[in-house]
Order: structure tokens, then C-alpha cells, then sequence
């Protein structure tokens, strides 16, 4: 990840639609705020991370989440 990078948020594993007629819905940042999981890198931030703004807020994702899969590089700024 860099500035002005596009970045995609892996979908959630816990029912994040309450579907199967079960009551728990996911109460994680993405799933509450209803995002779209995609944001633009802002800027570093301390422990290998970087301040990410989504349609629902800044959050902060991590190098080892990416390298995990769980964030994707969309599209890479020039």
C-alpha cells in the first residue's frame, strides 16, 4: 500500500446480513456503517499501518492484513 491507493476490505465472515433467520449480525466497523469496503490511503501511521478513509470513516489497516488477504490493492496511485 501507498498514498492515494484504492484498497478493497475482504467481505466479513459472521453474518453480516443476519441471514439463515439467525439474529447476530455483524457489529464490526465495515459491516455497521454499511461500507462499500473500498477506501483511499491517506497516510502512514505507527506499527506498519496506514490511516484509510472509507464512505463510513477513517479506518487504520495494517501491512499484515494485506499480506494476510484481507485488503487488496484496487488500483495503485501514480
Amino acid at each position: 500500500m501507498k498514498i492515494g491507493d484504492l484498497v478493497k476490505v475482504g467481505d466479513c465472515t459472521l453474518n453480516p446480513e443476519g441471514e439463515g433467520g439467525l439474529d447476530l449480525y455483524c457489529q464490526c466497523f465495515f459491516c455497521s456503517g454499511k461500507s462499500n469496503r473500498i477506501g483511499v490511503v491517506l497516510s502512514p501511521a505507527p506499527a506498519n499501518s496506514w490511516d484509510v478513509m472509507f464512505d463510513c470513516g477513517m479506518w487504520r489497516l495494517s501491512n499484515f492484513e494485506e499480506a494476510r488477504g484481507e485488503v487488496k490493492v484496487i488500483s495503485e496511485s501514480r
